[in-house]
């Protein structure tokens, strides 16, 4: 790449997207951490030994190690950017024209020939719920925000050097954040914002990548233009106006649902050996963006096809198959009126998947209903995919909330075929059922739901996290309570402030949540996931000395605060522990 000149397309996404994270399991979550406490007294302990550092940054780039890359090309990108390439590769763009940069060497790609430099951003200003918690509603500055801030940076510096004109363009499922904190707009230099329609929802411009570039190459985004059709891209130009000052953003706007024969098989590898099954959930819970998507299922030659691409140029041993409901795959929503999974289809699907000489699969996400809702379906997948004690399946499922009052106003649909007054019965036979076949879920709850929990709804979750430990004691979950955040249907709601919003009740389920994983994720079953070798030990040590630090922060916190804050923290300690 380096003696032809510089591209005319740089893709490229920042540090905390572009790393293995050591094969660790859920450490790709470790971009969440807080890395910058602006705030912090200078005369404070904890001043005088990291400064204004919170979470180390030798320890977190340790364990967020680089991708390797090839004269600055990265050897793998995040599977939205894979398929982006591989969309303008099919449309006409050529390979010269066409390159995924490793986010450290990005300098060396762009030059007076670059025309456009697009930078991937899942949560580029740590607006996330899981960044939003633990940066206390983004007092703190979180990693994913720091990375995201020195890519810009670096984009920006390398322009004025050499005098490129390229345009900068921000896109995938983050770029909301930017409507909240417009002036970072200004501060990085961008040109425009590529942003869905519905809410949050990132475009799915995969299916059209040659079109859109060549748009905003030949300069037709420059104006603004609301009365484009529907299934082509809008410009709008919005104004914010924040300390007196007006800011203006160009929102690129695109809502379209390419046929799968427009979506591109991926022709390099993607991160983690990340292939994706489907697209859309249809179970319709109004505080997720991705019911807004139609469902689409890729066969398992299509699937199969993506896999091999990572093995055969990745060397991938391992596929993590992507979906917003694993269980909902194959499923034909007019005739399943109960959501009742597809097990034929989801048998097919394993199976192709595990003919490619993968050693290890897991699905990224799925409901706890899905799961028990065919009583053969676990148990059948197991077997295909071969889990087992020395080869336990990870898979995140959202827990939400213990309050029947809170699932049922929000997220009824996620019990079907079963109803919210059943929803603490789900919990506790989903665990039991995919524990059964050594599956591990990875909790997430929501605090704050819609700015509508009641302190009884706080303390339904905390009770159930306790009777789950009680009458399961062996059982295997972890859970991380998230703060809201306005996406989906509830788009125009407020953020959940967990920095002066968090009630005593709700620092409740935060201290139960995270007592839980203390006590059972890292000590019982840390080692037994991610990849095999020393490391899964050293981060285990790691967290078994830290992971009570948070505990110990809390109960300052609640003492800091007020009698009933402190007497919440007690009465989990006596009564849910």
């Amino acid at each position: 790449m380096t003696d032809m000149g510089t591209p005319k397309i740089v893709l490229t996404a920042d540090r905390t997207l572009m790393s293995p994270y050591r094969g660790l399991s859920l450490a790709t979550f470790f971009g969440c951490a807080p890395a910058i406490d602006p705030n912090r007294d200078k005369s404070s302990f904890w001043y005088k030994i990291l400064g204004k550092q919170v979470t180390p940054k030798i320890l977190f780039d340790f364990i967020c190690n680089y991708i390797p890359h090839t004269n600055g090309v990265a050897n793998y990108a995040p599977y939205g950017l894979r398929k982006l390439e591989a969309g303008l590769l099919r449309d006409g763009f050529s390979r010269q024209d066409v390159v995924v940069a490793h986010p450290d060497h990005i300098e060396q790609f762009i030059g007076p020939q670059t025309e456009v430099v697009g930078t991937y951003e899942m949560d580029p200003l740590g607006m996330g719920p899981v960044t939003m918690t633990f940066t206390y509603g983004r007092k703190q500055t979180s990693y994913d925000e720091f990375y995201n801030t020195e890519l810009h940076h670096r984009i920006k510096a390398a322009k004025l050097k050499t005098g490129s004109k390229a345009k900068v363009i921000s896109g995938a499922s983050g770029t909301w954040q930017y409507n909240y904190d417009p002036g970072k707009i200004e501060e990085f230099g961008i040109y425009a914002i590529l942003e869905g329609e519905l809410g949050g929802i990132a475009p799915e411009i995969d299916g059209h990548a040659g079109r859109f570039f060549n748009y905003l190459i030949n300069g037709d985004f420059e104006n603004m233009d609301p009365f484009r059709k529907r299934s082509d891209f809008k410009v709008n130009i919005k104004e914010f106006e924040r300390n007196g000052k007006k800011i203006h953003g160009r929102f690129v706007n695109f809502w379209d649902r390419p046929e799968l024969e427009e979506i591109p098989d991926i022709v390099e590898p993607s991160m983690h050996g990340m292939v994706e099954v489907m697209r859309g959930c249809g179970r319709g819970c109004k505080f997720c963006d991705v019911t807004l998507r139609s469902l689409r299922y890729y066969s398992p030659e299509k699937v199969k096809r993506e896999i091999e691409v990572n093995i055969k140029k990745g060397g991938s041993k391992s596929a993590w198959i992507h979906s917003d409901d694993i269980f909902v795959y194959g499923m034909d929503p007019r005739t399943a009126k109960g959501m009742e999974p597809n097990r034929e289809a989801l048998e097919e699907l394993f199976t192709a998947i595990m003919s490619t000489g993968v050693e290890h699969t897991n699905p990224t996400h799925g409901t706890l209903a899905g799961a028990i809702a065919d009583e053969k379906l676990i148990p059948n997948l197991s077997k295909i995919i071969k889990s087992s004690p020395d080869n336990m399946i990870g898979i995140q499922a959202g827990f939400e909330t213990g309050s029947l009052r809170l699932i049922g106003k929000y997220a009824d649909r996620k019990l079907a075929p079963y109803s919210p007054d059943e929803w603490h019965w789900v919990v506790k036979e989903g665990v039991k059922t995919l524990n059964q076949d050594y599956w591990i879920p990875a909790f997430t709850l929501i605090m704050g739901l819609d700015n509508d929990e009641t302190p009884e709804d706080s303390w339904e979750t905390i009770r159930l996290l306790s009777e789950l430990e009680n009458e399961q004691p062996d059982s295997m979950f972890t859970a991380t309570a998230l703060t809201f955040v306005p996406i989906g249907l509830l788009e125009k709601s407020d953020f959940f402030n967990i920095g002066n919003e968090m009630t005593p009740a709700q620092l409740g389920v935060l201290y139960k949540t995270w007592q839980h994983n203390f006590k059972y994720g890292i000590q019982k079953f840390m080692t037994k996931t991610g990849s095999k070798g020393p490391q899964r030990y050293f981060f285990n040590a790691i967290a078994r000395s830290l992971g009570g630090v948070p505990l110990g922060a809390m109960e300052r916190y609640a003492r800091r605060k007020s009698k009933e804050h402190e007497k919440v923290i007690e009465t989990v300690k006596a009564k849910y522990w």
